[in-house]
């Protein structure tokens, strides 16, 4: 696999699968927190929704990253990214605003993810 620097599209994927990263991390260091959201959204049982949900964001941030599989990845995670943001609107109860606690950064990665999944 040769890496490609030229193309258009390289640096949004890589942006997009390294963004997953925080993601990870709250699930990874702030267990309580996530869990506690997971179960504010209705799913049930929440601590299977998490291991789940982690497991996808390290598969996705690895292949967008690395350039894996990326028209799957990018699409997986387009729709990932828009169930999360369905969620945080959920529990947010209507905000819109990434700073108040609301959907804006999802609905934005969501939309990044499927420009590379259109464009990959």
């Amino acid at each position: 696999m040769q890496f490609d620097w030229s193309g258009p599209l390289t640096p949004l994927r890589i942006l997009c699968g390294v963004t997953f990263v925080p993601h990870i991390a709250a699930k990874l260091f702030a267990r309580p927190l996530t869990l506690g959201f997971f179960k504010a959204a209705g799913f049930r049982p929440a601590a299977a929704f998490l291991a789940v949900a982690l497991a996808v964001e390290v598969g996705l941030a690895t292949c967008l990253t690395l350039g894996l599989w990326v028209r799957y990845a990018a699409l997986a995670a387009f729709v990932f990214m828009s169930v999360a943001a369905a969620s945080v609107f959920k529990v947010s109860r209507g905000r819109w605003l990434w700073n108040t606690g609301g959907c804006e950064y999802c609905v934005f990665l969501a939309c990044a993810c499927l420009l590379v999944f259109i464009y990959a």
